[in-house]
């Protein structure tokens, strides 16, 4: 509670600029509902805010659950959690989890779904909802395009190829164009694309096909997956770099859709609604009133929060977490407070011993992580002077960004790691990345969507085209379009 009071707490909003826009955050948990939920256990945990930051903290104290530990079965790392979600790239953010999660949102006709008002809501906002209703829009289109083609498809295996196409339409706009707006250069947009499409490029692997290994043709289409000798999970380390809360502003800028466009596209603001009235059921009452092309465009023309020291929203220190079911708990909680007890609990290393641990050069003195005189000063007072005991969220939000990049270069190794690993490691990417899983016609859908911007235009062409002025949908939608670059992305030197 002290580190969360003196390092985390918002003091003045600090945005991304054009860079990353509110639709771009929500992506990012609209994926960690896809990828990771710990499961907890039923011994209840109590923390009191200490004397010297009582006064400042919203709970003086609050009560959580112990994440559940398990035996590994492993000599080296004795002890583990459970994901309740499933870590690979199959779209459960929209399916579910499980039979149970799934059967709620089919319908059981043509292979579609529908939009259950009991689906994925657990500590949840409008945003990652709107995504989630976009992403089942995409899938019973895709049902209609199968069905149209292939006459003697059923409802099941309608669902089952709708959902395979779906499920890399999410990835490679993760891969592609999320992922490309985070690590803004032209170095890590041409490593992204190889990641998918190879060296040898898109029209190249769309006309002969997969050729070579995953240099040359891309890890999606190889012809086995590549495990490295460990079975896939997701790690505690990743969890921990994808603590982004500060990404959430404190309210919604909501823009008037009818009124006549200001500058770049740019529609009136309405009102401005406090985030903490946009989460879980009670958001999805006021998504209801707002609407979807609203919730979208609003997104789209607002920056979102950047990964900085002191840029923890403040609501989220006293708000109210969720059970599995998505109702209510009594108990509230002070979010930054237990995420930093979360990466303590569950034996993350701290920020100096997680970059030895990467091959990364640890700091040896406070200068060496910023040159903010002020942090300098507070995290010599909260940690003692003892860089060794440094927290890794807190010296990930205070560490020098490399340019374009809107995350640390410690969180970036993780990223990088895992963006390939998710590729390689699934057969669906890999070995089943066929016609014969995914049908000509599924495997021409995915070639042809390229970004987020694709699937608007798909459902609301006149979206893109009216209030979207930027190059990606994840940049703020007044930002001026990406220049014409006639040298060809590979061949461009880095700056």
């Amino acid at each position: 509670m002290v580190v969360a009071t003196k390092l985390l707490a918002r003091k003045q909003f600090i945005d991304t600029g054009k860079q990353f826009n509110m639709i771009a955050a929500s992506w990012i948990q609209f994926m960690i509902h896809d990828w990771i939920n710990h499961l907890e256990s039923t011994q209840q945990i109590e923390l009191n805010a200490p004397r010297e930051v009582v006064g400042q903290c919203p709970l003086k104290s609050f009560k959580f659950y112990k994440t559940k530990e398990f035996d590994t079965g492993l000599s080296d790392i004795k002890k583990g959690h459970h994901n309740t979600r499933t870590p690979w790239w199959d779209g459960s953010v929209i399916y579910g989890n499980n039979l149970r999660e799934l059967w709620q949102v089919r319908t059981f006709k043509d292979g579609k779904l529908k939009i259950a008002k009991d689906g994925d809501i657990r500590n949840n906002w409008i945003g990652v909802s709107t995504l989630q209703a976009l992403f089942i829009q995409e899938h019973n289109a895709i049902c209609d395009t199968l069905k149209k083609e292939y006459h003697d498809l059923d409802d099941e295996h309608l669902y089952r190829h709708a959902r395979l196409v779906t499920s890399a339409v999410i990835a490679k706009i993760h891969t592609i164009d999320w992922t490309i707006e985070l690590l803004k250069t032209d170095t890590l947009a041409a490593a992204m694309r190889i990641n998918w499409h190879g060296v040898l490029g898109k029209r190249f692997k769309e006309t002969v096909g997969h050729v070579g290994g995953a240099v040359l043709g891309g890890l999606v289409g190889l012809k086995k997956p590549n495990n490295h000798g460990v079975p896939y999970s997701l790690t505690e380390e990743f969890t921990s770099v994808y603590r982004m809360h500060s990404l959430l502003p404190d309210q919604l800028f909501i823009r008037d859709v009818n009124s006549k466009l200001g500058p770049n596209k740019s529609p009136r603001l309405s009102k401005k609604v406090d985030m903490i009235n946009l989460i879980g059921k009670n958001g999805e009452t006021e998504l209801s009133e707002i609407g979807f092309i609203t919730q979208m465009v609003s997104m789209g023309h607002q920056a979102c929060g950047a990964l900085e020291l002191w840029n923890y929203p403040m609501w989220l220190r006293d708000i109210v977490p969720q059970n599995m079911d998505g109702t209510d708990r009594v108990d509230h909680v002070d979010l930054p407070s237990l995420e930093i007890y979360r990466d303590r609990e569950r034996n993350v290393a701290r920020y100096n011993e997680f970059r030895r641990s990467l091959l990364l050069i640890p700091i040896s003195k406070w200068e060496d992580l910023t040159d903010d005189i002020e942090a300098i000063d507070t995290l010599r007072e909260v940690y003692n002077d003892d860089i060794e005991q440094l927290d890794l969220l807190v010296g990930m939000a205070a560490e020098k960004k490399i340019k374009g990049f809107a995350i640390s270069e410690t969180a970036f190794i993780i990223f990088v790691t895992m963006a390939s690993r998710r590729l390689e490691a699934d057969r669906f990417f890999t070995s089943d990345y066929n016609e014969e899983v995914y049908t000509k016609k599924g495997l021409e859908w995915i070639n042809t969507t390229e970004s987020l911007k694709d699937v608007l235009n798909r459902h609301y062409p006149e979206m893109t085209d009216t209030w979207m002025n930027s190059t990606s949908a994840f940049s703020v939608w007044d930002a001026s379009p990406e220049p014409r670059n006639h040298v060809p992305l590979y061949f461009r030197v880095p700056k």
